[in-house]
């Protein structure tokens, strides 16, 4: 591929993208889910994000896209990168205008755009990336005592100490420090934008789970979490049941990615009919 191939999508390009991101989009939600208003893919304001594109396939391919990078507004960059690296090179002075926070994809991606700028992140985590087609939904386990129902926006303060424990413990590194006020933020938005599912026992939140992006058929899973003094008893099973019956009720798909380290999570998941599809990782360039 020349480096002339990857040049910024235009509102021309909408369509192209939306197949490219469409195909294996259990491991481009992340990507999709980012774009998507009202079931209308939306390219970010000029001044703030970009998307770029690859095009220019080589001869014999049918034409399309062949790799995209999101810059988004919050400075994360999400790449997809076609098989050949010819150009990546090019990415350095495309990207100049995007301080980058950090970058989330495919492991083999992200490491291909931090050798393409000469990036080094401060904090690296790895996850495994899988996948469930639609299915008939699991059935939730029989919890004498338990009530699960989805969540709104008045659950926000209910919510938020599972929300901060979460973070603490899945989701800050070393070089990170917890902030309440993103944190309220956060939570805040997922209840407007995304399925939460709660579990209360006795009146009190113990567990939820919810969807942290939502895409054109696939919905990416995250912030599952119980809190510790009510593990091993079929907290998660049952939430994670609810929430894809849910989700599967319109025929979608859903994917979610897990730290390898993660065993009883990763056993979880896969007796829930998710399969493991690949290397997933997020790198932080600053705190």
């Amino acid at each position: 591929m020349s480096p002339q191939a990857w040049r910024r999508a235009l509102r021309c390009d909408i369509p192209a993208l939306c197949d490219f991101l469409s195909s294996s989009e259990g491991a481009r939600v992340g990507f999709s889910g980012r774009l998507l208003r009202d079931g209308k893919l939306r390219l970010p304001s000029p001044l703030r994000g970009a998307v770029w594109i690859a095009e220019s396939p080589p001869v014999g391919e049918a034409e399309g896209l062949r790799g995209a990078l999101l810059f988004h507004p919050s400075r994360l960059v999400f790449p997809v990168f076609p098989p050949e690296d010819d150009g990546d090179a090019w990415l350095a002075l495309l990207s100049k205008p995007f301080a980058p926070a950090s970058a989330l994809g495919l492991r083999a991606d992200v490491e291909r755009y931090e050798a393409a700028l000469g990036l080094s992140a401060i904090a690296s985590v790895d996850y495994r990336l899988m996948s469930r087609r639609p299915a008939p939904p699991p059935a939730a386990p029989a919890y004498p005592g338990l009530v699960l129902r989805r969540a709104e926006l008045a659950d926000l303060e209910a919510l938020l100490p599972l929300q901060e424990a979460y973070e603490r413990e899945e989701v800050l590194t070393s070089v990170h420090s917890f902030n309440p006020a993103a944190c309220r933020a956060s939570l805040a938005s997922t209840l407007d934008r995304q399925l939460v599912f709660l579990a209360e026992e006795g009146g009190v939140v113990v567990g939820k789970a919810g969807t942290n992006a939502r895409g054109f058929r696939v919905d990416q899973v995250g912030g599952v979490y119980t809190l510790p003094e009510r593990r091993g008893r079929g907290l998660a099973r049952a939430l994670m049941s609810a929430l894809a019956a849910c989700v599967e009720a319109e025929g979608r798909s859903m994917s979610l990615f897990v730290k390898p380290a993660n065993a009883p999570a990763r056993a979880l998941y896969r007796g829930l009919g998710f399969e493991d599809i690949g290397d997933f990782r997020a790198d932080y360039f600053e705190a």
